[in-house]
């Protein structure tokens, strides 16, 4: 049996345990998680933002918007951040899959490669409290938001959403890992068959 067949064989047999290990890793490091996407979606919103009133707090595994600007009887929106990370289960359970995962260069890749998730899944939450800020606030938004930015806001909203976050870690993981994803597709590629040779 070759080499780049064994390793996909081997890949496929060890995907639903490591599947299994992601979902567990994912689920102790989820209240870190929570904290350090709204953390950093907060910071980023305050950077552009003037003045600074937005807040996120994180409640139950939802990020509550806070602003210094509500009315103190104002209902307080709320959005989901497990939908936000979830998709780390993927891109760990995929690079747990791969030959030596715990080598260093395997190492530092999934670091990497972990690190820009991390970036478009607090990416994602950014774009949902400008969203719920441009389009749920009736005269309020209107008022402070120009159509430009509603749509804007509104199609990296749904990008994110959607499309990026089911693919980002397929993407991130075949970015940083080519050299051997690379092997493992030409394993199941179908083979040209060599043309009879002609009898003299």
């Amino acid at each position: 049996m070759s080499e780049p067949v064994t390793l996909y064989r081997s890949f496929l047999k060890r995907l639903p345990l490591t599947l299994l290990v992601a979902m567990a890793v994912w689920l102790l490091l989820r209240p870190v998680l929570d904290t350090a996407t709204s953390s950093f979606a907060q910071l980023l919103i305050r950077l552009f933002e003037y003045p600074r009133v937005t807040r996120l707090v994180v409640v139950d595994h939802s990020a509550e918007v806070h602003r210094a600007d509500f009315r103190t009887d104002s209902g307080i929106p709320a959005i989901p951040l497990t939908e936000k990370h979830f998709n780390t289960i993927v891109l760990l359970a995929l690079y747990l899959a791969l030959p030596r995962p715990f080598s260093r260069r395997q190492l530092e890749r999934l670091i990497m490669g972990w690190c820009l998730l991390y970036l478009s899944q607090t990416m994602n939450l950014l774009f949902h409290v400008k969203c719920l800020y441009a389009l749920s606030l009736g005269e309020w938004s209107l008022q402070n938001y120009s159509d430009f930015s509603r749509d804007f806001y509104g199609f990296w909203r749904y990008f994110t959403d959607l499309p990026g976050r089911f693919s980002f870690p397929f993407l991130i993981w075949l970015g940083f890992n080519w050299d051997i994803v690379s092997q493992l597709l030409g394993s199941v590629a179908p083979q040209k068959s060599e043309p009879p040779k002609k009898k003299n």
